[in-house]
């Protein structure tokens, strides 16, 4: 069986504080967005993971193969599963590519075993990966605690550019920079869910006051002068920009690509369901 694996976008981000067992306390409406990589699973004896970037590790570093070792283990089967990913989302950008592969696996995992219900499939999901149990199912939502707590909002809709530079950031390297960060003021999770509901929720990504990579800059000035909301996306360094028309949002894309960067125009999304 073969499911597109949606990447997701940030549009609110912020981080509450460390817990004692290391993770951060977050506070995040994501959107998954049309930009995908295609993962392939078939029934095997043992699990095994190839990919089409031969840059991506296919073993146990793999989330989509710790995905399905967690979820033989949570169902208690005996099995295994060939996995291909085809992939196109970046690394290393804050758009939950290993994630959205992960989720994807979970997913058709349960339909070939039916090892368990929704809510086993989201507890599996959360020991691999904060994103994981949000990206199982996709949409809107706001996500709480290392995200696992997931309250469901009215999906958006029109065009997202995604543009990426050539550096990233590793994700435990933007955390140790989070919590050098003076505290500072949070919105309540309820008034984040208000202001989205209104349309009136500001683009906020408490990373881009910890890490300094140059391209997001550049790239957020440039999405800025073609009128758009721009942001980056979890902890970096892919940005996004909001765009009332196709045209122009393409137009801006064609110039970022003129420049050097990975950019494309894609369309928020709801079709993923667990």
């Amino acid at each position: 069986m073969t499911e597109k694996a949606y990447a997701k976008i940030n549009l609110y981000l912020d981080c509450i504080g460390r817990r004692n067992d290391g993770y951060h306390e977050l506070c995040t409406v994501m959107h998954t967005v049309s930009l995908c990589d295609t993962v392939s699973l078939e029934k095997a004896d043992n699990i095994s993971v190839s990919c089409s970037d031969s840059s991506v590790p296919s073993d146990e570093r793999n989330i989509a193969y710790k995905c399905a070792q967690t979820y033989f283990k949570v169902c208690g089967i005996q099995g295994g599963a060939r996995i291909h990913i085809d992939k196109h989302i970046p690394s290393q950008a804050g758009l939950g590519g290993g994630s959205a592969d992960g989720a994807a696996v979970l997913r058709m995992l349960n339909r070939a075993y039916g090892g368990t219900d929704i809510d086993g499939l989201l507890s599996a999901a959360a020991s691999c990966g904060a994103d994981i149990p949000f990206l199982v199912k996709g949409g809107a939502a706001l996500c709480e605690g290392i995200g696992e707590r997931i309250t469901p909002l009215a999906p958006m809709y029109g065009c997202v550019l995604i543009a990426k530079g050539e550096h990233g950031i590793s994700t435990p390297e933007a955390y140790r920079r989070i919590d050098e960060l003076a505290p500072g003021k949070h919105l309540e999770p309820r008034e984040v869910m208000t202001l989205y509901s209104k349309g009136n929720l500001p683009l906020y990504n408490i990373f881009e006051q910890a890490v300094d990579i140059p391209d997001v800059m550049r790239i957020k000035d440039i999405i800025s002068g073609y009128g758009a909301q721009t942001l980056m996306s979890g902890s970096g360094s892919a940005v996004y920009g909001l765009f009332a028309d196709d045209k122009t949002a393409r137009e801006c894309a064609g110039t970022l690509s003129g420049k050097g960067f990975f950019s494309g125009v894609y369309y928020f999304t709801d079709e993923v369901t667990a």
